[in-house]
């Protein structure tokens, strides 16, 4: 009886994985989140023997990415598109290339479905695709926080000026990731389309709680630049 109440106790302050990806579900639906397989697993034919483009290895993009996950600690990397290459395929081609040929690595990759959205949107997507990928790399269960709520989730999946601010305290108060000892690559394309005057301090906001999450996984962050559409 006393073992029933005392877990009942417990239970009330902790959360599990499965109640997060729960809650982040709803983010798919609104904004069209890249999905698990996309942002975590997608091998684009590299395990099949591909090789790494020519044009990139030949260009030295290849070895700028490798000499930057091999660098030790954490760390901010940011690729742009140069006189032959485009660096959101670049980093695309990477993430896959990188899945297959290290399997000790967990990388995730994120972007922007649509592209032509307003600033605040295209923001939005990415925070909601990052909290919609991040959640299947919690522990299974750790401490409730107030900002890992319902209300916290139907906020962001609104949008808007107060959609992004519960984005950033969602991720924010996301707990230290369960990666088995391995390393992580953080890539995020596009995040330069949603710097726009009016939301550019969210933009850095974004980039700075992105940087502490990284740093407190001892990953690695890659930023990946996209030209705007005309």
């Amino acid at each position: 009886m006393v073992s029933s109440i005392v877990k009942r106790a417990f239970s009330k302050n902790m959360i599990t994985r499965e109640d997060l990806l729960k809650l982040a579900k709803r983010l798919d639906i609104a904004f069209n989140c890249v999905v698990h397989f996309e942002a975590l697993e997608e091998k684009r034919g590299y395990d099949n023997g591909k090789q790494f483009p020519a044009e990139l290895y030949k260009g030295g993009i290849q070895k700028r990415l490798l000499d930057n996950w091999l660098s030790s600690g954490f760390n901010i990397y940011t690729l742009s598109d140069g006189y032959n290459f485009n660096a959101g395929l670049a980093g695309c081609e990477w993430a896959a290339f990188l899945r297959v040929r290290n399997p000790d690595a967990v990388v995730l990759r994120v972007y922007p479905k649509d592209r032509t959205a307003k600033a605040e949107h295209i923001l939005c997507q990415l925070s909601s695709s990052l909290i919609y990928n991040f959640a299947t790399l919690v522990p299974g269960k750790f401490d409730k926080v107030p900002d890992l709520c319902k209300q916290g989730f139907e906020v962001l999946a609104q949008g808007g000026a107060q959609g992004i601010s519960s984005g950033l305290r969602i991720l924010e108060a996301l707990p230290p990731f369960e990666l088995h000892g391995k390393r992580i690559l953080c890539v995020v394309d596009a995040l330069n389309l949603a710097d726009t005057d009016s939301i550019a301090g969210d933009v850095k906001r974004l980039a700075a709680v992105l940087g502490r999450i990284l740093a407190r996984n001892n990953g690695h962050l890659l930023y990946t630049t996209a030209k705007a559409s005309t």
